[in-house]
C-alpha cells in the first residue's frame, strides 16, 4: 500500500505528454514571432546604412567631379560620369553623375513671350508702351553678355547612386548647383563706373556740382542721392 501511494505522489508532481507538447507550441510560436522581428530590425538596419553610404558616396563623387571641372574648366555642354564604388569598400553600389549646362534663351525668345503675355492681358486694347516696356527694350543691347556671363557661371550637378537591396532595386538622388562669381566680371556695369576722382573739397558738401556726399549735384553722383540706376554697381563681385 505505501507503494502505490509514493506512485500516485509522484504522478502528480509530474507533467503529462500533452501539457509538453502545449508548452513546446506556445515557446515554437514565441520564438518564431520573435525571430521575424529580428530579420525585419536587420534588414531596416541594414537598409539604413546602405541609405547613409549612398547619400555620402553621392557627396563625394559631386566633389570629386566638381574639383575636376574647376581644374579643366567648365563644359559648355551637358556631361554624364558613371561608374561604381569599388574603390570606396561599396562595389555593389553605381553612380550616374549629370552635369548640366544650363542655357538661358536668347532674346528674341523673351520678347515673343512677353509679347505673346501682353496680348492676353491686354485684350484687343490699344498697347500703351511703359517704363518697364523701355527698360526691356534696352536689355537688348547687353542681354548677349549677359547670357553668356550667367552661363558660364552656373552648373546644375547631379549624381543618382544604385545599388540591390535583396530583390529590390534602391537608388538615392543628390542635386546641387555650382556656382562661380568671378565669371559674373564679363557683364558691363549698368550706367558706369563711380567716379572715385570726383572733386570734392568742400567739408559740408556742397562742392562741385557731383562731388556732394548728400546727394546733391549732378543726380546719381552722390552716395546717398537719386540718379540713374546701377550706378558703383559692380554684379561681378569677388571672385573665388
Amino acid at each position: 500500500m505505501g507503494r502505490d501511494g509514493d506512485a500516485r505522489t509522484a504522478g502528480q508532481g509530474g507533467f503529462t505528454l500533452l501539457e509538453v507538447l502545449i508548452a513546446v507550441a506556445i515557446l515554437g510560436v514565441s520564438l518564431t514571432s520573435l525571430l521575424g522581428s529580428q530579420i525585419e530590425s536587420m534588414q531596416a538596419t541594414r537598409y539604413a546604412r546602405q541609405l547613409s553610404a549612398a547619400a555620402f558616396l553621392a557627396e563625394y563623387q559631386l566633389v570629386e567631379i566638381e574639383w575636376q571641372q574647376r581644374k579643366d574648366g567648365w563644359q559648355t555642354s551637358d556631361v554624364t560620369y558613371q561608374g561604381d564604388f569599388d574603390e570606396q569598400g561599396w562595389p555593389e553600389m553605381e553612380y550616374e553623375c549629370f552635369v548640366d549646362f544650363i542655357e538661358l534663351p536668347e532674346y528674341n525668345q523673351m520678347v515673343a513671350a512677353k509679347e505673346a503675355a501682353d496680348q492676353d492681358t491686354d485684350g484687343d486694347d490699344a498697347y500703351v508702351q511703359d517704363a518697364g516696356d523701355q527698360a526691356f527694350g534696352a536689355l537688348g543691347m547687353v542681354w548677349p553678355m549677359v547670357k553668356a556671363a550667367i552661363e558660364n557661371s552656373i552648373r546644375r550637378a547631379s549624381c543618382k547612386v544604385m545599388w540591390r537591396n535583396g530583390k529590390v532595386d534602391e537608388e538615392f538622388d543628390v542635386v546641387t548647383f555650382w556656382t562661380d562669381p568671378s565669371g559674373l566680371a564679363a557683364v558691363p556695369t549698368l550706367g558706369g563706373e563711380f567716379d572715385t576722382n570726383a572733386d570734392d573739397t568742400s567739408s559740408d558738401g556742397s562742392g562741385s556740382p557731383g562731388g556732394g556726399a548728400t546727394g546733391g549735384g549732378r543726380p546719381g553722383s552722390g552716395s546717398s542721392g537719386g540718379g540713374r540706376p546701377g550706378v558703383g554697381f559692380n554684379p561681378g563681385g569677388p571672385g573665388q
